[in-house]
């Protein structure tokens, strides 16, 4: 099997940490790059801890160039997970998601397209929110792809989605690769960007490039105060508490 030198920006959170561990398993030379964010992290990182010691860190911003040049040197893969990742967040920290996720993104794709690289590949952290609230069947309408929900429905205990077209109940469908691109949220739009954004650009450099929907990752070690993990959090602790 070959080996290859890996970079996973955002490598010190959940899915990152244990991304690094893998891969130094099976032979990778592993550099992770991340900001340490308080708001995921805390004043220490447990996650840092438990790989720290087994690859090459660096503590860097996906929005310094400077710190993209120091850390794609002599990497041929990137991982690219570094994003703010709070759906409600979002939707009033709108600068800096836009500013991390589509910048960030951005400023990697430049030094790419701009400077000699031995990247060939190219793996970014899409996400489920792209499809906004998914896929529904309507009775009377068939496939539909319902907007939010109205805060009148919600503010009178009705939660249920409705049929964009006539308003009645819909049946949920599994959402496939093939469902509409629809995303509610700041933070599902700038997921939709940094896909399009790599998928597009490396496809023009020749670089080899995939994007992952996530929904609703979780396991050991995971941080229970990053606005992302609220749902499972929320489930956790209610289950803690009998």
């Amino acid at each position: 099997m070959s080996k290859y030198n890996v970079l996973i920006t955002g490598g010190a959170g959940f899915i990152g940490s244990n991304l690094a561990l893998a891969l130094k398993a099976r032979g990778h030379s592993v550099t992770v790059m991340d900001n340490l964010s308080p708001q995921i992290h805390g004043d220490k990182s447990a996650l840092l801890s438990k790989i720290e010691n087994e690859v090459r860190f660096i503590k860097g911003d996906v929005r310094s160039r400077s710190d993209w040049i120091t850390a794609l040197d002599g990497q041929d893969v990137v991982v690219h997970l570094a994003a703010e990742t709070g759906t409600g967040q979002s939707m009033y920290e709108i600068e800096r998601y836009v500013d991390v996720n589509v910048r960030g993104t951005s400023l990697l794709l430049d030094l790419l397209a701009n400077q000699p690289t031995s990247i060939r590949k190219v793996v970014v952290a899409s996400s489920r929110a792209i499809y906004g609230e998914g896929k529904y069947e309507c009775k009377e309408h068939g496939i539909v792809y319902p907007v939010a929900r109205q805060a009148a429905d919600m503010q009178t205990g009705d939660f249920s989605v409705k049929c964009p077209f006539c308003r009645q109940k819909v049946k949920l469908l599994p959402t496939d690769e093939e469902s509409r691109i629809h995303p509610t949220s700041v933070y599902g739009i700038t997921k939709q960007m940094q896909e399009q954004l790599i998928l597009t650009v490396c496809s023009s450099l020749g670089i080899q490039a995939v994007a992952l929907r996530y929904q609703n990752v979780y396991g050991p070690g995971q941080s229970l105060s990053n606005p992302y993990t609220g749902i499972l959090s929320i489930f956790s602790t209610r289950l803690r508490n009998g």
